[in-house]
């Protein structure tokens, strides 16, 4: 049976890069594996680049724009009534520029223009969640998720709600919830000195350094992560790699896995 897997942890950890190897070093061990990096546009229970829309917008939309009808079903995530439609990959746009711009205005969690309420976006997350999980077909042995879990939900919920870390807790275990009795793990990457973590990882992207307002949002965000942990029963496992030890908690993970 297919098992989840969640890497967590704070902006510039290395999430996606140890996504990335520990796919590579379990397929090499003869695992099938699937890892959803940051940015993925196929990744099933994650959004960016994402308009909501109600049954009434959708249906709108497929009216007026009858050319660009089949691309607005490929890409339409359905979520009860709602229809979450993706209008990116990475860097490009899914849409004709009227109709993308349509979609942009619509956004459903980065800085959205029309914020909905947070119970509705609790409930559009949730059946996406809970039809992912009833779709799983065990093909692979592991799926892996980089940030899918705490990373992009908690970001939203703080810049857009503005929720403390016990607020956050009820919708991080609705989408646990909605994945039933699939089996699935937990780990979480940290370490002791964020700013220095940020000001690395900004300098490795060749952007410039943290702001002052942007370390505190980190370390806010890992206490809020903490407390998340704290209060949900699943299989949890941190890791602090601030002391070099990169490879031996990546070593320590596959060995877990395997």
């Amino acid at each position: 049976m297919t098992e989840l897997i969640f890497l967590e942890g704070v902006s510039g950890i290395g999430k996606s890069t140890m996504a990335r190897m520990l796919a590579d070093e379990l397929t090499a061990a003869g695992c099938r594996v699937r890892a959803y990096l940051e940015f993925d546009f196929t990744n099933p229970i994650d959004f960016y680049c994402t308009a909501y829309l109600t049954a009434g917008e959708y249906r709108n939309l497929c009216e007026r724009f009858p050319d660009e009808r089949d691309a607005l079903r490929k890409y339409a995530v359905p979520a009860g009534e709602v229809r979450l439609v993706r209008y990116f990959d990475e860097d490009t746009p899914l849409f004709a520029p009227v109709l993308l711009a349509e979609l942009r205005n619509k956004e459903f969690c980065y800085h959205p223009a029309h914020l909905v309420s947070m119970d509705e976006y609790t409930e559009a997350y949730r059946y996406v969640w809970t039809d992912f999980a009833e779709s799983i077909d065990d093909t692979f042995d592991f799926l892996l998720f980089d940030g899918s879990l705490l990373h992009h939900p908690i970001n939203d919920m703080m810049r857009n709600y503005h929720i403390t870390g016990e607020q956050a807790v009820p919708h991080v275990r609705t989408l646990l919830e909605s994945l039933g009795g699939r089996k699935r793990r937990i780990f979480y990457l940290e370490t002791a000195d964020i700013a220095a973590q940020l000001t690395r990882a900004h300098a490795d992207r060749g952007q410039n350094p943290p702001s002052a307002e942007d370390i505190a949002f980190w370390e806010t965000r890992h206490k809020n992560d903490r407390i998340v942990l704290e209060h949900i029963a699943e299989d949890i496992r941190i890791y602090d790699v601030s002391a070099g030890n990169w490879d031996s908690v990546r070593e320590q993970i596959r060995t877990f896995l395997l």
